[in-house]
């Protein structure tokens, strides 16, 4: 038998690995890119981070400034549903709170805020499920709301126009449900806008006025906290007075005690923008609303606030309103003569709101913002709004 001899077989060359030195070579390329990628990513991370923040500050403030041009156009709505009354009552009242111009409102590291550092404002609206009501004492005589043994009384409440009280003492009865324990009313002249206000402590019940048997509201003089026994008018502001929204506790020319049946009571449903302090490190935007302070998910509007100013313009009767001059502290109000905190006279409300990102305390990072060379960055929005019920008598 013949031996035959094969040939050796051949390797085939799409078999083959990567040798030891292709795959060192691979991974110091991956680990070169990599690390660039990284390093990359690090460097852009504190951009990305600041953007989202810058994005989240002006959110923010765009939608508190939203919350409060919608709330100030209806300023003073509902005074009086269903009757037309060509008056023009209180409808936004402003606290100013100014800082001497070589004074800070700001102390300590981290920066603590204090209350002048910020002002804050009320919209006055009445209730448009409450109807307008003429007060009286029990025999029909003008009322005063001054805080005197001598003067001080129940005070009545009748539908409007009627001097006989509710069709029926279940009328009364009904009507009386809308007055309530904590309740702020606002009480108005017919013929010039002087105001009051009183604070129910009490339910109100029913009464009668001038043989009208439980005919008419009545709210008995222990359930409303009243005003001032020297200045007519006058109240005290805070959770136990008269005026917890500051509507009546600043004196002016429009303020007054007394008000008889043709004037007018109304149950009001304010709303106050004001900057929570309750962390001085980190002032927050709220907005209280009928009375009631809402959770803290509607309360809150915006936080990191480091600026927060209320101007207006005023009817002058000379020129009408003048636009272009806004006035930003209450006690010094000026139309040509001086009607220091007499809200009936604003016509434009002007807001400037500033808010931060959140305070960086890396020593690393060294930006400093031209606003108050704080470690942030600040954004602003301001704005113009005209309460369209603050002109009807214009």
């Amino acid at each position: 038998m013949q031996n035959h001899k094969w040939p050796a077989q051949q390797k085939d060359k799409s078999e083959a690995g990567f040798s030891l030195v292709e795959l060192l070579f691979a991974a110091a390329i991956f680990t070169i890119i990599g690390g660039a990628t990284l390093a990359l990513f690090a460097q852009h991370q504190p951009i990305f981070n600041q953007q989202q923040n810058l994005a989240e500050v002006n959110i923010g403030l765009r939608n508190a400034i939203a919350q409060m041009q919608l709330d100030i156009s209806n300023a003073g709505a509902n005074y009086y549903p269903g009757i037309n009354i060509p008056n023009y009552p209180v409808g936004v009242v402003v606290k100013n709170r100014v800082v001497a111009s070589a004074g800070d409102c700001r102390t300590g590291t981290p920066l603590a805020y204090g209350s002048t550092c910020f002002d804050s404002f009320t919209i006055v609206t009445g209730d448009k499920n409450t109807p307008a009501t003429n007060p009286s004492t029990s025999t029909g005589a003008c009322i005063s709301t001054k805080d005197t043994t001598s003067t001080l009384g129940d005070i009545y409440l009748g539908p409007s126009g009627s001097t006989t009280g509710y069709a029926s003492a279940a009328a009364a009865t009904a009507a009386a449900w809308n007055f309530k324990n904590g309740d702020q009313l606002l009480l108005v002249n017919n013929a010039g806008s002087v105001y009051t206000t009183i604070k129910l402590s009490a339910d109100a019940t029913t009464g009668t006025v001038n043989g009208n048997t439980n005919k008419f509201i009545k709210l008995p003089v222990a359930s409303h906290t009243t005003t001032s026994t020297t200045t007519p008018g006058l109240n005290t502001a805070g959770s136990t007075g008269a005026d917890p929204y500051d509507m009546t506790t600043t004196n002016n020319n429009m303020l007054g005690d007394s008000f008889c049946s043709t004037d007018w009571v109304l149950r009001l449903t304010p709303i106050q923008y004001s900057v929570d302090l309750t962390d001085t490190t980190n002032p927050t935007l709220t907005r209280t609303i009928g009375g009631v302070t809402q959770n803290l998910s509607q309360k809150t509007l915006a936080t990191q606030i480091v600026g927060f100013k209320v101007g207006v313009s005023l009817f002058n009767n000379v020129s009408d309103t003048d636009t272009t001059t806004y006035q930003f502290d209450n006690s010094s109000y000026n139309n040509g003569t001086a009607v220091a905190n007499n809200f009936t006279l604003v016509r434009s409300v002007m807001v400037s709101l500033i808010g931060r990102t959140r305070p960086v305390t890396d020593p690393t990072y060294k930006f400093r913002n031209s606003f108050d060379s704080g470690a942030y960055e600040v954004q602003g929005v301001s704005v113009v709004v005209n309460p369209r019920n603050m002109s009807m008598a214009d």
